[in-house]
């Protein structure tokens, strides 16, 4: 491979900076990149949709262009910069640089901004370096680069009527920040060229790097030779995890018996060592006995995206659209199944609130797993459409957190592998899980609902993909009540056996 047929984007950059080895790949051998999986693709999409709406704060804007080769975006933008508008995907290429400016505005007679387009919503250490590879290619390009700043969503905003983008976004200048990096950019790409050159991959360590800034698409490829319960799902293991893999100690059972754990991962190693769940019977006697019923088992399904889609919502705020409401009038008795899904665009809101102050009942516990969650999508539904609010600040304490039992170790399974997580939990206590559904968690339940409701999808995909909704929905709540039978018969077992 010859330097001058390299040219480093600032995506190639930004996944050097962060792991040597990622960087190798991307030049040498494509084939081990998985495909893109629906969640990335969604993360893009909405990447995309947020530079258009960024776009119409500028309206005199010129487009660059995308379906064009890197020799003519470069020669597009030279051509264009003469007109003194903003530009859009602007290129240059220094060397072996390569970036293009989501936009370039230009100020006073001879100079530019670069603004950079995200769709988060505070600014992170990744997003100066983005900037500063630019403004480095820019300046050596030969145009002056007078300020750099990020447009970022401003989750202050609430959507009524057309979304307004001079108010969705919010300009944040991050030109100091940036020349702090600016010399070390020369540097890093000639070292990135040395890396990409080498005959085989580097040899790097795993580590946090795998997951952060982002999660690294090779990582199942890296971590394939850890065995299942390694050191790094050590609960909330922290600076222990890297401690232990540098002693080259990998198995959770292999940990020693004198190294310094805290109460809750003892009771895991010891666990994982004996094969044997843990449990404490007056923890979760205590948990039980707090119970009134009728009991009401609650799951919610949300969506959150960067453009606020309804009325009276915010950026990335969590709407609502689908819940299972399993209810068990007295111990012993049959459940009663109550559910809602969406149907259509409408803002779901309205609809679930009412639903569930008919369905919620005056008293009895209301279980659900992780309250912090539960209980905010309700209240910020309350504050949404204040109609609603004396009757959500009257059942919040009802709620009870079935995960508790779990995240103070009062139980715990060899098979939870570290985590209190209901994903976790549920086939390790009472053998049910999501490996043989459609859908199988949250973030992908969101994805498709928005998918086929909001874009062209055929009658028949849309209710495939209902079906795999309700279904997934249910599973949660059965699930729910699973996990409180089983608890129950824990304790009747022990009891049993201690007489």
């Amino acid at each position: 491979m010859n330097n001058t047929n390299v040219s480093i984007s600032k995506s190639k950059y930004l996944a050097g900076m962060q792991c040597h080895k990622l960087l190798w790949y991307y030049y040498n051998d494509n084939s081990v990149f998985p495909e893109t999986d629906a969640a990335t693709q969604a993360l893009f999409d909405q990447g995309h949709l947020v530079g258009e709406y960024a776009k119409r704060l500028y309206p005199n804007g010129i487009e660059i262009g995308w379906d064009i080769q890197l020799e003519e975006v470069v020669e597009r933008t030279q051509e264009k910069l003469q007109e003194r508008k903003p530009l859009f995907e602007a290129g240059f290429l220094y060397q072996n640089g390569y970036a293009r400016v989501d936009i370039l505005e230009p100020v006073s007679s001879d100079q530019w901004d670069i603004i950079e387009v995200k769709s988060s919503t505070s600014c992170k250490d990744e997003h100066i370096v983005d900037v500063a590879f630019q403004k480095y290619v820019c300046q050596n390009a030969g145009i002056t680069i007078n300020q750099c700043y990020l447009l970022l969503i401003d989750t202050s905003y609430t959507r009524y009527g057309e979304i307004e983008p001079q108010k969705l976004f919010k300009k944040v200048e991050i030109t100091e920040k940036v020349d702090t990096i600016l010399p070390q950019i020369s540097d890093t790409l000639t070292m990135m060229l040395a890396i990409i050159h080498l005959p085989q991959e580097p040899d790097i360590k795993i580590g946090s790097q795998c997951s952060k800034p982002n999660p690294c698409p090779l990582q199942e490829r890296c971590w394939s030779f850890l065995p299942e319960r390694n050191v790094f799902c050590l609960y909330r293991g922290g600076n222990k995890i890297p401690e232990l893999f540098n002693r080259n100690i990998l198995a959770i059972k292999d940990i020693p018996a004198d190294f310094p754990l805290n109460h809750n991962q003892q009771i895991q190693v010891k666990s994982e060592k004996s094969g044997q769940p843990h449990i404490e019977p007056k923890s979760i006697q205590d948990f039980i006995d707090q119970l009134v019923y009728p009991l009401y088992f609650l799951d919610f399904e949300t969506y959150n995206p960067a453009i606020p889609l309804h009325d009276n919502s915010s950026p990335y705020e969590k709407i609502p659209f689908q819940y299972s409401l399993h209810l068990v009038s007295h111990p012993g008795g049959n459940p009663e199944h109550f559910s809602y899904l969406a149907d259509g665009r409408a803002d779901p809101r309205p609809e679930i609130l009412a639903r569930l102050k008919q369905e919620l009942g005056d008293y009895g516990s209301i279980l659900v797993y992780n309250v912090s969650f539960e209980s905010q999508i309700l209240t910020n539904c309350a504050k949404r459409f204040p109609e609603y609010q004396p009757w959500v600040e009257s059942i919040i304490p009802r709620f009870v957190d079935l995960l508790k039992p779990f995240q103070s170790f009062a139980y715990y399974h060899p098979n939870q592998n570290g985590s209190a997580s209901l994903k976790s939990v549920m086939p390790a206590l009472i053998g049910k899980g999501y490996d043989d559904m459609e859908i199988s968690d949250g973030e992908e339940a969101g994805r498709e609902f928005l998918r086929v409701t909001y874009t062209e999808v055929t009658p028949e995909e849309q209710t495939r993909v209902r079906t795999a909704l309700a279904r997934y929905c249910n599973q949660d709540t059965e699930g729910l009540m699973g996990i409180l039978i089983a608890l129950n018969n824990l304790i009747s077992n022990k009891s049993e056996s201690q007489k």
